[in-house]
């Protein structure tokens, strides 16, 4: 009987942690920059609930290049094709500064191109750097919360066949 009270009252904490976090059950998409040998220098992940019918990116997760995390934003467009996740993004250019404000970069990359190119720029309008860059393989990560759920539901099918 106590076994019985502790499960139930187990499953509703572990539902009411799990199910305000399922409003947003989409994967996350992540697709690092990679310079031509293969070398990551940066992330940018989008959840796909943040994307209108059209695949435009409306806003990003995380977007950090060369180990800074991106802040403020003057241009930022991405796209992606809706009815293929696998491909990933298809367009993407920006202009954006990282959060310390040391930093500018902007870029552009063209799924038809395979190619990218960055320039990096001080904050002050200083040009430091350009070269080009590709793009990895899309990576999607379901919602955290999903998991959660699928392994409270596990855990609580061992506890009953335990009890049997």
């Amino acid at each position: 009987m106590l076994k019985s009270i502790l499960f139930a009252l187990s499953a509703l904490v572990l539902s009411s942690l799990a199910l305000p976090q399922t409003v947003q059950a989409a994967p996350i998409m992540t697709q690092e920059f990679l310079f031509e040998d293969g070398t990551s220098f940066g992330v940018l992940s989008v959840d796909l609930d943040n994307i209108d019918e059209f695949g435009h990116v409306l806003q990003w997760e995380t977007f950090e290049l060369f180990g800074f995390t991106i802040g403020e934003s003057f241009l930022f467009l991405a796209e992606y094709n809706p009815l293929n996740l696998a491909a990933g993004f298809t367009f993407l250019n920006f202009d954006v500064n990282d959060i310390s404000n040391s930093f500018a970069f902007q870029g552009f990359w063209d799924s038809a191109f395979g190619e990218g190119f960055m320039d990096i720029f001080s904050t002050d309008g200083q040009f430091l750097d350009a070269g080009s860059f590709y793009l990895s393989n899309v990576t999607l990560v379901s919602e955290p919360a999903t998991l959660f759920l699928m392994l409270a539901a596990v855990g609580g099918l061992l506890l009953r066949r335990r009890q049997g």
